[in-house]
């Protein structure tokens, strides 16, 4: 196979873009174009989003409107080098369904390596982390439950590509500060396993406190497709107009 051919074989978007709109030489989601991989990368209406300092791609599939009861659904890639999820749980089920490649999904100490085609649900309260531990990457839709879920994620993950700008290290983690505010306005939608609930309860309404004055938490501006365009490659360079009219 020539350069040429190989190039026209393989789809690379996710590249961090510089001020001027150009990629970087940070992390690339390298998918054959005509996979399933970058099918599930098409399916979406909305901008790619990346955390780089992670090496994870993501974007909505599904948002449900404010009052409906639909669960949104989060289509991830993520790279052999992505880190492990913490160990956390969530007030209702949560499915993850394997596009392409081998996800590791770790319930309630038993752990599964979904392939493609297969999924699993994990149940309200039970504890959870999933991983990509494979020399390839894993594609999958999560059905998550619920979008203050998603936004925290996203905030995280707009942090971490401000950071891969020139704002700061890109490590694939919020700043400690910034990491207290999440955690305690995304409680009870998502609770981490660092403490036993009661005192996580008492931990949010006061130290959640002061790291939210102090630091960042959830902020909806990471779910505007605009801030993932100006900031990460799209694929084939399509805004989010144009993929909804593709």
């Amino acid at each position: 196979m020539t350069e040429a051919t190989r190039s026209a074989a393989v789809l690379t978007t996710g590249r961090p873009l510089d001020d001027d709109g150009r990629p970087n030489a940070g992390p690339a989601l390298e998918l054959d174009r005509d996979g399933p991989a970058a099918a599930l990368l098409r399916e979406s209406p909305r901008a790619l989003a990346a955390s780089p300092g992670a090496d994870l791609w993501a974007t909505l599939l599904e948002r449900p409107g404010e009052g409906e009861t639909e669960r949104p659904v989060l289509a991830q890639w993520l790279e052999t080098d992505a880190p492990a999820t913490p160990t956390h749980y969530h007030p209702a089920s949560e499915t993850f369904e394997v596009v392409s490649g081998t996800l590791t999904v770790e319930v309630d100490g038993e752990r599964r390596r979904l392939g493609p085609g297969e999924s699993v649900t994990v149940e309200a309260g039970v504890e959870h982390s999933f991983r990509n531990d494979t020399d390839g990457v894993v594609a999958f839709r999560a059905e998550l439950p619920s979008m203050r879920t998603v936004a925290s994620l996203y905030t995280a993950w707009g942090l971490d590509a401000e950071a891969a700008l020139g704002e700061g290290e890109a490590d694939g983690q919020p700043a400690p500060l910034d990491a207290l505010a999440l955690a305690a306005e995304v409680y009870p939608d998502t609770v981490t396993t660092v403490a036993p609930a009661p005192l996580q309860r008492v931990l949010w309404a006061t130290v959640g406190r002061a790291a939210r004055a102090l630091g960042r938490g959830i902020d909806d501006r990471y779910l505007d497709d605009g801030f993932w365009e100006r900031r990460v490659e799209q694929p084939d360079g399509a805004s989010g107009p144009e993929r909804q009219n593709q």
